[in-house]
């Protein structure tokens, strides 16, 4: 989907148009929201060989159809995943959700890692997001999206399809796994995964070209506990590997890597 297009929708979501009412269901809490902290362990970048600790706030915000939010894996009361940055619901039924997301990205800087010493840095950027989630009956759901880089700071575009199931370990535990591949635009795959002639010069890199196509397939385990109505919890591990033209960037030292976290909120 074009940029554009995107962003005019955007637009008129914010503006307050009310989605048909075939698209809504049962009414949910008008105000909802978490506050919390997370820490994660992980690879400097896609492909990177070192990797380093992350902690900070995060949680989120909703109001109606509306939603706020920061890093993080907290879901709400309703076991709804919540989209990163400000996100707007376009359909929510009960085995569909339809979503309109934009977040700001901080790109890549070569002080991340040794291996990205005269790179350059990829600039942040605003990318709006579209995602689709189809739950069935029974413990499977499907889900895809597509992001736009809005500012045209050379992220491009990206997508992504997957597929869950959710496993009721206790009666306020659950276990959830999920698989996912996605692809990457030219923009993004030559900011990301490319050397251009001038980076050749400054890193001894190849000159690499990538292309669009295949970026990675990534398998994920989240274990999610309710302490209380106002307190939950979660630990996450994740294995992601590289695929086609990504991984044939001279920047991948490492096509696959693996990731852990957990995080702690309180809901309100």
């Amino acid at each position: 989907m074009h940029p554009w297009s995107l962003s005019r929708l955007a637009l008129l979501l914010l503006s307050g148009l009310a989605p048909p009412a075939w698209a809504q269901s049962a009414p949910a809490p008008r105000w909802e929201g978490a506050i919390g902290l997370v820490t994660s362990y992980g690879p400097n970048y896609a492909g990177a060989e070192d990797s380093r600790v992350r902690f900070g706030p995060a949680g989120f915000l909703r109001y109606g159809r509306f939603t706020l939010s920061g890093s993080g894996g907290f879901t709400t009361r309703r076991d709804d995943e919540v989209d990163r940055g400000v996100s707007a619901s376009l359909i929510d039924r009960d085995n569909l959700r339809l979503s309109l997301s934009a977040r700001w990205t901080n790109g890549r800087r070569e002080s991340n890692s040794t291996r990205l010493a005269g790179m350059g840095d990829i600039q942040g950027t605003v990318l709006a997001r579209l995602r689709a989630q189809w739950t069935p009956e029974g413990p499977w759901h499907y889900s895809a999206g597509v992001s736009t880089d809005l500012l045209g700071n050379g992220n491009g575009w990206i997508a992504d399809v997957g597929v869950g199931r959710d496993w009721p370990l206790a009666p306020q535990t659950k276990l959830s796994v999920g698989v996912s591949l996605s692809f990457g635009g030219d923009t993004y795959m030559q900011s990301w995964y490319g050397v251009t002639p001038e980076q050749a010069a400054r890193t001894g890199y190849a000159v690499y070209t990538p292309g669009n196509g295949l970026r990675d397939l990534g398998l994920g385990l989240t274990l999610r506990h309710e302490f209380s109505r106002s307190w939950g919890g979660f630990v996450s591990g994740g294995l992601s590997t590289q695929l086609g033209a990504a991984a044939n960037s001279p920047l991948v030292l490492q096509r696959t890597g693996w990731s852990v976290g957990s995080g702690l909120a309180w809901r309100f």
